[in-house]
């Protein structure tokens, strides 16, 4: 077994470790994009906002705070004492608690503007930034001076309050320290400053570890690398699959723990939103898994992996120029992609030098199976798939009766024919002869010939069957 298969004992090691690693890798790059990234930053925030649930929490909230600030019944009590002294008392109280309720339906048909939706995308990512600043050291929050990062919702509110009437009121009354959510409080600036600096180096680092055990995995298994690509991409998958399922845990579990019962459900809502960048991460890497499945059965020993590297072997042997060329175009757009990111850069780069190297050794194992293969084995199957078809449609069953559909004539026709062929059920080639007639007036039997030529005409009957029963009728002579 040791020598069929060298290093299999480091190649098992090093097949798991890439798993391992890979799961590392996931994570780290869903909080680095997520935490880094502003668009990706804006773009959840956005979604969030959309979302049902949370609409209808963030209506509350701005609801609450709005009525917190401004008295209400005091504001109407005013507005009515100046149509009548009398109307102020006996209105302001019943006319405020209905005022909260269609309050709250205004809110939330406000949240669906996109202006008041810009806003909030506007304030997430002023609390983005902020937080890119701390863990930079840039800008007036540092790790030492103190400060916080806060989700600055005061406009919102404010702009809530003109939907509902009570735009003037606001703007006088709400402090710009209402509506203020804290993210990250200043006792906890230099654990997340260290945390945030470290995911966003581990992202990049696992990400290259990960592919760089892979190449020295199908490097260490000479003679059965189709099989450590097998396995490799086999770990990859249960990888990926281990962070789906972590995620779906993860929220069961965390979410009744840190919220109330009553806003669970938005809760719920904003944590698929929020790590749906993780998923999709995972999906990457199962799609780069099962790339690695096809290539380790292009390269496997079986006769259809054979066949399939014997086509393979003419364009890579007779225009290699042309192959690589192609090739090389498809890695160039593959690396712009990702030329916006320097990390993502990096890792793409990476996988373009693997596909590369890989390439090159495959053209120099086709060769030396196939040194003159052409496309004439290709054109001989071909040729053996033709006459496969030709025969299975030459054997395909004949003369199946169909149900007749129409009216008297149509069933008449068909009562006709099947007379004719001697049966309602049965074709004439399978029914046994009927005893031939002693005689048979000569008009009679010119009848049944025209009858019997016209069935053959409209495809009834086939050649076969036309000769049988021609033979029959002129056999009663």
């Amino acid at each position: 077994m040791t020598k069929e298969r060298p290093h299999l004992g480091w190649v098992r090691f090093i097949t798991i470790l890439a798993g391992i690693v890979t799961v590392l890798a996931i994570l780290a790059t869903w909080v680095d994009r997520q935490v880094f990234d502003s668009q990706e930053w804006g773009d959840t925030s956005l979604k969030v906002l959309q979302n049902p649930e949370i609409q209808q929490q963030i209506a509350n909230y701005a609801v609450d705070e709005l009525y917190a600030q401004v008295d209400v019944q005091a504001e109407l009590k005013k507005n009515l004492d100046d149509i009548n002294n009398n109307l102020g008392d006996a209105l302001a109280g019943p006319l405020s608690g209905l005022g909260r309720q269609g309050a709250d339906s205004l809110a939330l048909r406000a949240l669906k503007n996109d202006k008041v939706q810009n806003i909030w995308r506007d304030a997430n990512l002023a609390a983005h930034k902020t937080l890119i600043n701390i863990i930079e050291d840039k800008g007036t929050y540092t790790s030492t001076s103190g400060g916080q990062v806060e989700l600055k919702l005061q406009p919102l509110i404010i702009e809530i309050a003109d939907q509902v009437g009570l735009g003037n009121q606001a703007r006088d009354k709400i402090p710009d320290s209402v509506g203020n959510i804290k993210i990250v409080d200043s006792e906890e600036l230099s654990q997340v400053q260290t945390a945030a600096k470290l995911i966003h180096g581990l992202a990049l680092v696992t990400a290259l570890l990960a592919l760089a055990l892979i190449v020295l995995a199908v490097y260490l298994s000479p003679g059965y690398r189709w099989l450590t690509l097998f396995w490799l991409a086999v770990s990859l998958i249960f990888a990926a699959l281990f962070v789906i399922i972590i995620r779906s845990v993860a929220g069961n579990v965390l979410i009744p723990e840190l919220a109330d019962p009553d806003i669970q459900p938005a809760a719920h809502a904003a944590w698929n939103i929020i790590t749906d960048l993780l998923k999709s991460v995972a999906w990457t890497v199962i799609w780069f898994s099962v790339a690695l499945l096809v290539v380790a059965w292009v390269i496997s020993p079986v006769k259809a992996a054979a066949k399939v590297r014997e086509f393979l072997a003419v364009p890579f042997g007779q225009y290699p120029g042309a192959t690589f060329g192609l090739l090389g175009l498809v890695a160039f757009i593959f690396l712009i992609m990702g030329a916006g990111d320097g990390r993502e850069f990096l890792i793409r780069l990476m996988v373009v030098v693997m596909a590369g190297a890989g390439f090159w050794f495959f053209r120099r194992q086709v060769m030396l199976e196939y040194p003159d293969a052409n496309y004439s084995s290709l054109k001989e199957f071909g040729e053996r798939t033709r006459d496969r078809a030709k025969g299975a449609w030459a054997g395909r069953p004949k003369n199946i009766n169909l149900p007749k559909i129409g009216g008297k004539d149509e069933k008449g026709e068909g009562e006709a024919e099947t007379a004719v062929l001697g049966g309602p059920s049965a074709p004439a080639a399978a029914a046994p002869p009927a005893p031939a007639p002693a005689a048979a007036p000569e008009g009679s039997r010119l009848d049944r010939l025209e009858q019997l030529g016209r069935l053959k005409d409209a495809g009834v009957l086939d050649d076969e069957e036309f000769a049988a029963e021609k033979k029959r009728i002129l056999g009663s002579e």
